[in-house]
This record gives structure tokens, C-alpha cells and sequence, in this order.
């Protein structure tokens, strides 16, 4: 079932990114997601998962803070190597290097990964997870970037 959430999470990002000019309720995303096949419990928990993780305090950058710092490397710890795949891992710190994630955005969607699930945490649900975090802190300012982690198209990132 974790495989559905995750699933109609992605369809929600993508479904909320692709009518960025439109209000869209949460009621038209239920019968959307329903006409395709999910579960109402489905569609809920995912509803109720993204807004744990909107819901968590984050830190936001200020001015006097920027966010294309120079990369730090990190080392991720053993529970970290166990629970996130080595493909996921591998993405974060492309990502990470990248200059498009903070050191705190980072640290805060391994915090989130390793919280949300006692599996382990495959390079597509960390995508998920990153969109998510990059959503919640400002969605207009991440919009190519996310698009870009989908859609798997590196290209598109430096240009």
C-alpha cells in the first residue's frame, strides 16, 4: 500500500505543478484520483502525509542567507545507509553538490525520510520526499528544479 500513497502523492505533485494558474480543491483531486483507480483510505493517507510533512517546522532562508552555498560533503550514518538506498543517497548528494539544496533542507529530508517508513527508502520515494520539502518551503522558487527531478532531465538544470 506504502507503493499507492507514494504513487498518488506523485500524482498530486504533478496534477498541482501542471495548474500552477488554477485553484484546485482537494475534492476535485479525491474524484480525479478515484476515476483512475485509487482507494478513498488511499488518497487520504496520502493527503494526511503530506500534510505531516508541510506541517513540520522548518527553517526558511532569509536574505542575509544564501541559498546556492557552496556544497558540504556529508557522511551519512550507518541507521542512514541502512533505511535510504544507495541510489538514494546517490541523488541527494548529486543534488546536494548541485548547490540546490541547503545543508538544512538536506538534513531535513533525511529527517522526514527516515520517519516516514520502517522500509527503506528507494531513490524515487526520496524524489517524492524532496519535492515535497522544496514545495513546502516555496513552491514558486523550486518549480524547474522539481519539474527537473521527475522528469529525471539533468540537462535542463544547468541551462
Amino acid at each position: 500500500m506504502r507503493e499507492r500513497v507514494l504513487a498518488i502523492v506523485n500524482l498530486i505533485a504533478q496534477y498541482v505543478l501542471g495548474a500552477e494558474d488554477t485553484q484546485i480543491s482537494e475534492q476535485e483531486l479525491m474524484t480525479e484520483l478515484m476515476s483512475v483507480g485509487f482507494e478513498a483510505d488511499e488518497i487520504h493517507d496520502a493527503f494526511s502525509w503530506m500534510e505531516t510533512v508541510a506541517l513540520q517546522p522548518q527553517t526558511e532562508p532569509t536574505m542575509d542567507t544564501p541559498l546556492m552555498e557552496l556544497p558540504t560533503y556529508r557522511v551519512f550514518s550507518v541507521l542512514e545507509q541502512q533505511k535510504l538506498t544507495t541510489e538514494a543517497r546517490g541523488f541527494l548528494t548529486k543534488v546536494r553538490a548541485m548547490g540546490l539544496l541547503t545543508d538544512e533542507a538536506q538534513e531535513e529530508i533525511i529527517d522526514r525520510a527516515l520517519r516516514s517508513t520502517e522500509d527503506s527508502i528507494n531513490e524515487q520515494e526520496i524524489k517524492l520526499i524532496t519535492t515535497l520539502t522544496l514545495l513546502s518551503r516555496s513552491s514558486n522558487l523550486w518549480l524547474r528544479e522539481i519539474d527537473c527531478f521527475l522528469g529525471n532531465d539533468w540537462n535542463r538544470i544547468y541551462h
